[in-house]
């Protein structure tokens, strides 16, 4: 099953193939939360950041951007003495700004990085050279990942159906050649309350565990509530609509969703976060997520044929020759789980290339070893459990996916339990399992390796849905289980990312994880944890406009700090989104939380301004429309 949208520019990836939403609203923050948070912020200072503590551009409004909303009541004054500025706080008490220290420089922006390669030429130009391989990949649940709808691939018994789940009904129906998933509401005698229906336009998924569906509006995805289960043959709720229904039908799907299940979108222009017409330029999964972009390896191949030899470098990538890190992280990019997975600075979920580490592009956050050692307990992540197998720590590390598994084709039911048998007799054969044959020819196991060394775990939040143990314990029963509650100190980087990746990028992406996690919302240590990461070091934390300066465009990291900002009802969070929309100006997220930001601090008309501004570009969102009932009231 796909995964629920993530705020922009982070994946929760610890639960692979229902990736539950775990901010969820911030418009009505818990109060127990916002005092929490609010008494040690507190006492950090930090001021609202006024035009007069800009840059002249800042307060003007860059060209082709929006100008800026002040939120400030207060009035900034000078000293003339004084090294900076000084300010009233909006909060309780008064706050002064720390004067810059003489001498030091304040940190700048993250310099843009070099843009990733391209030329993709999608699967269809490998088909003629490689004709076998795919033919076999196309049937591979990697190359059926996506699927319009009506689907040319369908997997569920019937397009038509439904199923009830509280006060709500739900159906799928087939109207003029469209698909609509309907959600109807009924009043405790069975009256109709509303019923909405929503014609969907993508299926998520090979069907091997389930699917989920894609409705869009303007070039942006949105998930239905309605998914199929493979194992119950039958509809039910979307992962992560068990608990929280209010979402309906406009749960964001963006590239942290999309890029482990499409091969390849196509945004409107450069920056944008909405899709072209078409949205994918190859829907599912293809040869060049795992080979790297192909169109110089088809120049090669068809100049080196014309002149009637083969080329000195073929211009492609085969995993099978790189080493065991770059290799795996061909596969992690996808397979690994964790924490949450946040881009690099610059970077995108689709600019990984065949051939890098994977942090690279994307630095994955997963529970330190020494939690999982503590609690007893073991990591969910198929790829952090193979990492504790005796399998990987007997091979040095140089084990990996494709030890075990054909990329390039699934093998049949009745053929599973030789093909992996023989995987396993591959390094097992001089020791193999001291069994009586008897007992392993007998029920359940059937002289499967798999079934006593790789049971299948149930996915807590999937329903109907299992994976398999991939710890590989050597002896039944010692399965994996649900991680610990982590604290944010026990989030690090996997692999050895830290020795690569410069401090103040792994910091900065490990900031916007944490802020992304409800732990930022329940703890005043993951809270202020999660704004020390990211804001960069040298600058004070309660210097807001030397912070806004220093993240100047870098929306992810803008709109991480802003949501912990906000938590607090401070007004500091407005300079964060403000800036953020500088980059994207019809961002969301930023627009909804600074106009409910404004709201909170009594500012009703500016924030109604910005509340019509946001339904301008996103009309259909009817928490939105709601937010401007209630302020017009």
């Amino acid at each position: 099953m796909p995964a629920p949208s993530r705020p922009t520019g982070v994946r929760d990836t610890r639960r692979q193939g229902a990736i539950v939403p775990i901010m969820g609203s911030l418009r009505n923050p818990p109060r127990a939360s916002l005092v929490a948070v609010a008494t040690l912020l507190a006492g950090l200072a930090l001021p609202s950041c006024r035009p007069s503590e800009r840059r002249p551009s800042e307060r003007q409004g860059s060209a082709g951007s929006p100008p800026t909303t002040d939120v400030s009541r207060s009035t900034p004054s000078r000293d003339p003495g004084a090294a900076g500025p000084t300010s009233r706080s909006v909060s309780q008490g008064e706050s002064v700004a720390a004067p810059e220290k003489a001498g030091r420089e304040a940190p700048g922006p993250l310099a843009p990085p070099e843009p990733r390669p391209g030329g993709y030429v999608g699967s269809q130009a490998c088909a003629g050279c490689h004709a076998a391989i795919s033919e076999s990949f196309a049937a591979h649940p990697m190359g059926r990942s996506m699927d319009s709808v009506p689907p040319e691939r369908q997997i569920e018994k019937s397009l038509e159906g439904g199923f009830r789940d509280r006060e709500r009904d739900y159906r799928v129906e087939v109207s003029g050649g469209e698909v609509v998933h309907h959600e109807r509401a009924l009043d405790a005698d069975g009256n109709e309350i509303y019923d909405q229906g929503m014609p969907v336009r993508f299926a998520v998924g090979s069907g091997t565990r389930g699917r989920s569906y894609l409705i869009e509006h303007d070039g942006l995805l949105f998930q239905s509530p309605i998914g199929w289960f493979t194992a119950a043959d039958a509809y039910g709720l979307s992962p992560g609509y068990q608990n929280d229904r209010s979402l309906r039908f406009e749960r964001r799907i963006g590239d942290g969703c999309l890029h482990c299940h499409a091969g390849l979108v196509e945004h409107a222009g450069e920056g944008s976060d909405r899709y072209s017409d078409r949205v994918f330029s190859e829907a599912s999964i293809g040869c060049e997520r795992c080979h790297g972009p192909g169109a110089r390896h088809v120049d090669a191949m068809t100049s080196a044929a014309a002149g009637g030899g083969k080329p000195l470098d073929s211009c492609i990538v085969n995993p099978k020759d790189l080493e065991p890190r770059k290799r795996e992280a061909v596969c992690n990019q996808c397979h690994l789980g964790g924490e949450a997975t946040v881009p690099r600075f610059g970077r995108g979920f689709y600019d990984f290339r065949p051939g890098d580490h994977l942090d690279d592009t994307l630095l994955v956050f997963v529970q330190d070893e020494k939690a999982w050692a503590a609690s007893g307990d073991k990591p969910v992540s198929q790829v952090e459990q193979m990492r504790q197998s005796g399998c990987w720590k007997g091979t040095g590390g140089t084990i990996g996916c494709t030890s075990c598994h054909d990329p390039h084709a699934k093998p049949r039911p009745e053929e599973k339990e030789a093909f992996y048998r023989a995987k396993c007799n591959a390094c097992h054969a001089e020791r193999p399992c001291t069994l009586p044959e008897s007992e392993r020819l007998a029920a359940p196991s059937g002289d499967s390796c798999v079934a006593c060394h790789m049971p299948s775990q149930s996915l807590r939040e999937v329903a109907h849905t299992a994976m398999t143990d991939h710890s590989v314990p050597r002896r039944p029963g010692e399965t994996a289980d649900r991680p610990p509650a982590s604290a944010a100190a026990d989030l690090v980087a996997f692999d050895d990312a830290a020795e690569r990746v410069p401090p103040r990028e792994l910091e900065r992406a490990r900031g916007i994880a944490l802020a992304s996690r409800p732990a930022s919302r329940r703890s005043t240590r993951a809270a202020v944890e999660a704004v020390r990461a990211i804001v960069p070091r040298g600058i004070d934390v309660p210097d807001t406009a030397g912070i806004v300066r220093a993240l100047a465009g870098d929306p992810e990291a803008l709109r991480g700090l802003g949501r912990l900002f906000s938590q607090t009802g401070r007004v500091d969070a407005a300079a964060c989104w403000e800036e953020a929309l500088r980059a994207r100006p019809d961002d969301g997220e930023a627009l909804s939380l600074l106009s409910n930001l404004l709201q909170r601090a009594g500012r009703l008309p500016e924030s109604l301004a910005i509340l019509d501004r946001l339904l301008g570009s996103h009309g259909w969102m009817a928490a939105d429309h709601a937010q401007r009932g209630a302020l017009l009231v």
